[in-house]
């Protein structure tokens, strides 16, 4: 049996919304991005983070530096050298849902046969000052453009692969590429966030890549207002560490106060491969599944109490390969309502002290004057029982409300298998994999 404590009358700060996301609602579709838009408006997704939007919405011309500039021996002073249209219509469909924008300055990965952007800039300053003209278009009204006050700019995606469809460059060339860059777009902004290197491999031979980048930038003083790398893991834990690790590196070389955003995460099972697609598919399915529910909450739970700015979920649009929240007609899948609880104790103003007996099942919960809710999520544990145990508090059956995602993944309230006793609630869990979430009017 796992056992749940709530000391319901000790407060201890509040719930951080840390439930960024990847990608915007698409808009090829627009009953499909009316629904998307309505589901992810209830999540209140804090930030949202702008890459691989073309590949997200076929056939249009969406954020990235040669859709907006085709051009690049063109003059980035004129207004007409450039192409808006399409992105204006879709970071405007984001906001208008509450999300706020990460924009990402760089490319889409290129899955094709050969790659036609991703090829270090011939020139970084002209590069840097098309970035600066897109970002006076969406922040200062130029070439009738807008003052959505964006504040974080990201440079780049992934170049520590040095892979050609990522970054056709050696990791040394783009941290000449990012120094440059970031000291440029500071120059003209200095009240923006300019960061970087949305990193693949943070970890992997020591931090050696990351130390490279960070001493790079030390020794040159270029920004780093943020920090970004990408983890997918089917282990919450090391997901959950990871925060720590980034900071740890960052304090070497004096970047103690940037803020860590790990701009791409994921229950991740493996990755696909054309020659194996039946293998693919189901990948994608599991990772959408109901085991994905209870992970994601376990790792957003586990965040609470990390040095981790924002996190990014990869991805909150929709795709039929198992990395996003919804299916492509626009139904959510099992991680959504991973999203969909933990917002619920977002908007609750007390965060209460709990505690579990397991350390594969994470709790948080939180309250107000006049309810209570409790978030567990185990993860491939054992089938059981699951007790809550209320300190102080004496339990009366009509006043609790208890929804679960277990293995037939989808949300529901249950009835049966619950015991109540004068201080506790126990549940039995009938699956390995289980996603609580017990709501008590006080």
């Amino acid at each position: 049996m796992t056992t749940i404590d709530i000391e319901w009358k000790h407060t201890c700060g509040t719930v951080r919304p840390l439930h960024g996301m990847n990608l915007g609602a698409p808009i090829t579709n627009m009953a499909t991005s009316t629904s998307i838009s309505k589901s992810l408006s209830c999540l209140e997704v804090p930030l949202t983070r702008m890459h691989d939007c073309p590949l997200n919405n076929p056939g249009m011309r969406l954020v990235d530096i040669p859709c907006i500039f085709p051009f690049f021996d063109a003059d980035p002073s004129k207004p007409e050298n450039y192409y808006f249209s399409q992105t204006d219509d879709y970071l405007k469909n984001c906001l208008e849902y509450g999300t706020k924008i990460m924009y990402r300055l760089g490319v889409s990965i290129e899955h094709s046969r050969n790659h036609y952007w991703t090829k270090p800039p011939e020139d970084y300053k002209k590069w840097a000052e098309i970035c600066a003209q897109i970002i006076r278009h969406y922040n200062e009204g130029w070439a009738n453009g807008f003052h959505w006050n964006i504040e974080y700019w990201e440079i780049w995606n992934e170049a520590d692969t040095e892979l050609p469809q990522l970054w056709d460059g050696t990791w040394s060339e783009f941290i000449n590429f990012y120094i440059e860059t970031s000291l440029i777009l500071k120059n003209h902004f200095p009240h923006l966030k300019i960061g970087g290197p949305s990193m693949a491999k943070l970890n992997t031979g020591n931090g050696k890549a990351a130390r490279e980048f960070l001493e790079g930038c030390h020794n040159a003083g270029a920004p780093l207002d943020f920090f970004s790398w990408h983890q997918y893991s089917d282990k919450p834990h090391k997901i959950i560490k990871s925060p720590a690790q980034a900071k740890a590196l960052l304090e070497e070389f004096g970047y103690g106060s940037t803020e860590l955003h790990l701009t791409e995460w994921h229950y991740h099972l493996g990755w696909g491969s054309d020659c194996d697609k039946p293998r693919a598919k189901l990948l994608g399915q599991m990772m959408v599944g109901p085991d994905s529910a209870a992970y994601l909450a376990a790792v957003l739970i586990g965040w609470q109490d990390t040095p981790l700015t924002m996190g990014h979920y990869y991805t909150g649009s929709s795709s039929s390969s198992g990395y996003a929240l919804f299916e492509p007609l626009g139904i959510p899948t099992c991680g959504y309502y991973a999203f969909e609880y933990f917002n619920r104790l977002v908007r609750q103003s007390k965060r209460i002290q709990t505690s579990s007996s397991d350390p594969d099942t994470y709790v948080i919960a939180t309250r107000n004057d006049n309810s209570m809710l409790v978030l567990a999520s185990s993860f491939k544990t054992e089938q059981g029982e699951v007790q809550f145990n209320f300190e102080g508090l004496n339990i009366v059956a009509d006043k609790c409300k208890i929804h679960i995602i277990d293995f037939e993944g989808v949300p529901k309230v249950i009835t049966k298998e619950i015991t109540f006793g004068k201080n506790s609630i126990a549940i039995e869990k009938t699956s390995g994999s289980a996603l609580l979430l017990v709501e008590y009017n006080v």
